[in-house]
């Protein structure tokens, strides 16, 4: 979700931006931007940036205030790991921001939704599938990149729903009729983005996907 409007109050804007600030500067302090670059990911992840913040100009408006879009939370989680996911979700709303489809008083507030909560959630979810199940090719695209990014889609947008109720911008009913219905329709199609594209990744380009093994989802299976 984007907010296009200001509704945060000052104080929670300063928290919020400080939060963000604070956070995402000791994630990029533990990066190792040299062997990543040496590697290629960065150029993969900057493409992936620009690509990523084209996609959520393509959205669909709610009312005059908020819209909904695909994520790719899961896809970033999955693709880059937790720490440039973050990252490169954070810019992404920084992207959206410059490209005038967001309030910049509300860009904080998006990057703890979408990068910190959303990437984070994803890339948990994927760990307790890795921990609990078989490592096999299918549960991994089935289950972590087609099911898991539904739930990952639907809980970020569920906590951007709270913040509109929470502050009393909308009232909890309008917010059940409006947009939640809309956004669970819509977790299908992050599901298929996701797993279709990772799909792809893992069959053509497999370096390309932090989280993916040839040793541990193929060999031997």
């Amino acid at each position: 979700m984007d907010f296009t409007f200001q509704f945060l109050p000052a104080a929670l804007v300063w928290i919020s931006a400080l939060v963000s600030i604070v956070v995402l500067a000791l994630i990029a302090l533990r990066v190792d931007w040299q062997k990543n670059r040496s590697k290629g990911v960065l150029t993969l992840w900057f493409v992936s940036i620009f690509f990523l913040a084209v996609g959520w100009m393509i959205r669909a408006d709610i009312g005059d205030e908020y819209n909904i879009h695909l994520l790719g939370i899961m896809l970033f989680a999955l693709m880059f790991g937790w720490r440039l996911g973050v990252l490169g979700m954070a810019i992404v709303c920084m992207l959206v921001c410059l490209w005038g489809n967001m309030f910049w008083a509300n860009l904080p507030l998006a990057i703890l939704i979408n990068a910190l909560f959303g990437v984070s959630f994803s890339y948990l979810i994927f760990l307790l599938i890795e921990y609990m199940l078989p490592h096999n090719l299918y549960i991994y695209l089935y289950l972590s990149a087609f099911f898991g990014s539904a739930i990952a889609y639907s809980l970020t947008g569920t906590v951007s729903v709270f913040f509109l109720w929470w502050l009393d911008v909308q009232t909890w009913s309008t917010l059940m009729n409006e947009y939640l219905p809309f956004l669970y329709l819509m977790s299908f199609s992050e599901s298929f983005l996701t797993c279709g594209l990772l799909t792809m990744f893992v069959v053509y380009k497999p370096e390309w996907v932090f989280s993916f093994r040839d040793e541990r989802y193929l060999r031997g299976k």
